[in-house]
């Protein structure tokens, strides 16, 4: 969210000597308790200048692009008190945000645990605040948000490093009613109230529900365009995964990349239009220099990887094998340049053929899972179709008297052995019905082995000779079933933004999809490394040490005995 920036003073109704002279000249200058009026004509203008916001936020709120996140009001009373100092609302330890381990390290449950810090809870829908005083007029006092407090949004709670009690510029003032209690009236400056303008607004329309925050609204127009659009566009997905991931593409229609470079928060890429920050594990995909279109992914955390039946692609030259490159449509036949796919995944990208047009390669694919929503009901489990070459089983003595292929995949083993039973109860019941007269049979159909039999004109059925000796799963598996209507999503964990909606939120894009397409998501997850430099850590010494005496051991002559050689007669044989 772009902060708005405040000058003051912005207008006449910050400005107190100008609304006393629209008053008249007498209470200016001839009454004399002018200050009084000055006073009165100031706090008027403050209250219209609240007006004028919110007259402002409502025209805002006709345009899902304009909605502001929150409500601004300039002047907020925050009441704390004493007795919720570090109450389990505001303090207590959670599973999903501490590091913590419960009943191990000293945390217990419905316990508070000892707090260095001094939180209390925020009044109703307030999100953040600016700064803090003592009073409004001339105040004495005054806190900046990030250095003598912060906001803890999770918990609708403000923290303060020391205990705002014991600050004798704030004034304390006992609370009727109440024994051994006292409150403090702090005034914040523009404080944001969450009153769930993006989704009454827009996105109740679309079923989405999220807490507050420019990725959810991002979100919310990238599926309504969507909508409008009458599916989803590489645009739309784009933007839709950028506010989930919170892994920002380009913005505008063209930019110029001037910057890429790292600072203490991570990496750090600058257009001539626009500033885009990434975490320290993102790695840029662009350079300097580079002018790019909008909706270039800018690191290499994002990548939308589709299958189809069409162009082939080859690489631009062998100096550099990075790139994939689509044909001009006139020669496409005329070079075989063209007809071979050599992507580092063996998977084919979509370009326009009408033209030459290069991208980047991507890593490639190691396996693909396919879940309860592509198998039928009866599958429980998953199977795993990995990009590695596997043995082909092959049973020429199947009881069906069809040939029966098989090979590795991951999964459970009954389920896997289910899965080719039927792929090849399927094949054979299609084989049988090609058999029929007038029905004309198809190279595409039958059972497995038919399919990978490499003879021409194929009579008998496929014996071990006539198959393939391997086959790569997932090869299988796109070229077969998923081209034409599958895309894959990688999504790499260490490039996620900070402030990135959740990954679960993927399940929104369904409406946008039409009905025969699916989209997998694949979420790449990067161990950690533990780097040693041996020349600071790392010493070895050589040693000399003597080793032990041989041990000698003699024999006495007495002791040793020859009693020569005896020649006997065992057998013969008479002549």
């Amino acid at each position: 969210m772009d902060t708005p920036t405040f000058v003051y003073p912005g207008s006449d109704f910050d400005r107190a000597r100008n609304l006393v002279a629209v008053l008249g000249s007498f209470w200016s200058r001839t009454y004399t308790s002018s200050d009084q009026v000055s006073s009165y004509a100031a706090a008027t203008g403050q209250i219209a200048n609240q007006t004028y916001q919110n007259l402002l936020e409502t025209l805002a709120m006709l345009s899902r692009y304009d909605v502001p996140l929150f409500h601004t009001e300039t002047i907020t009373p925050i009441t704390i008190k004493k007795s919720e100092l570090n109450s389990a609302a505001v303090a207590g330890s959670r599973f999903d945000d501490n590091a913590g381990v419960f009943d191990y390290s000293g945390l217990q449950f419905d316990v508070t645990p000892v707090q260095t810090s001094f939180a209390f809870p925020l009044p109703a829908k307030l999100a953040d605040v600016r700064q803090l005083f003592n009073r409004i007029t001339y105040p004495t006092v005054a806190l900046l948000k990030n250095i003598d407090f912060t906001i803890d949004s999770t918990r609708n709670s403000i923290v303060f490093p020391v205990n705002p009690f014991d600050n004798l510029g704030l004034v304390r003032k006992p609370i009727a009613g109440v024994e051994n209690d006292e409150e403090i009236v702090l005034w914040g400056f523009c404080g944001q109230f969450d009153y769930e303008y993006v989704f009454r607004q827009f996105a109740y329309a679309v079923g989405l529900y999220l807490k507050t925050s420019q990725g959810y609204k991002d979100l919310t127009n990238a599926i309504i365009n969507g909508l409008i659009e009458g599916g989803a566009s590489a645009a739309t997905l784009d933007l839709a995964l950028a506010a989930i991931s919170g892994i920002p593409v380009s913005l505008e229609p063209t930019e110029t990349v001037e910057v890429v470079d790292r600072d203490a928060t991570g990496l750090l890429i600058i257009t001539d239009k626009a500033v885009y920050r990434f975490n320290t594990g993102a790695t840029a995909k662009v350079t300097v220099g580079q002018q790019i279109s909008a909706g270039t992914q800018l690191i290499s955390g994002l990548e939308i990887t589709e299958f189809f039946v069409g162009n082939k692609y080859a690489q631009l030259t062998t100096t550099n094998p990075e790139f994939v490159c689509c044909p001009p449509a006139d020669t496409v036949l005329a070079d075989n340049l063209w007809e071979s796919l050599t992507t580092e995944g063996d998977d084919e990208i979509l370009l326009d053929p009408n033209s030459e047009v290069c991208r980047r390669t991507r890593k490639a694919i190691n396996a693909l899972t396919l879940d309860g929503g592509f198998l039928s009901a009866c599958f429980y489990g998953e199977l795993v179709f990995e990009n590695v070459d596997v043995p082909l089983e092959v049973i020429t003595d199947h009881p069906s008297g069809y040939t029966y292929l098989k090979f590795a995949l991951g999964g459970l083993p009954a389920e896997v052995d289910r899965f080719f039973d039927e792929i090849h109860s399927r094949g054979v019941a299609s084989a049988q019905a090609n058999d029929q007269p007038c029905i004309v049979r198809s190279k595409r159909r039958g059972t497995l082995a038919h399919i990978l039999d490499r003879r021409a004109n194929s009579v008998t059925e496929p014996e071990v000779t006539h198959l393939p000796r391997t086959i790569n799963p997932m090869q299988f598996l796109v070229e077969n079933v998923l081209r034409n209507n599958i895309f894959v999503v990688r999504i790499q964990i260490s490039a996620l933004g900070q402030n990135h909606l959740g990954l679960y939120n993927v399940r929104h894009l369904r409406q946008l999809l039409p009905p025969q397409v699916a989209m997998i998501v694949i979420f790449e997850l990067t161990g950690g490394l533990d780097v040693v430099n041996a020349e600071d850590v790392i010493s070895d010494t050589a040693r000399v040490f003597t080793g032990m005496a041989p041990q000698s051991d003699t024999v006495p002559v007495t002791l040793v005995q020859d009693l020569g050689v005896t020649v006997r007669l065992v057998s013969g044989t008479c002549q």
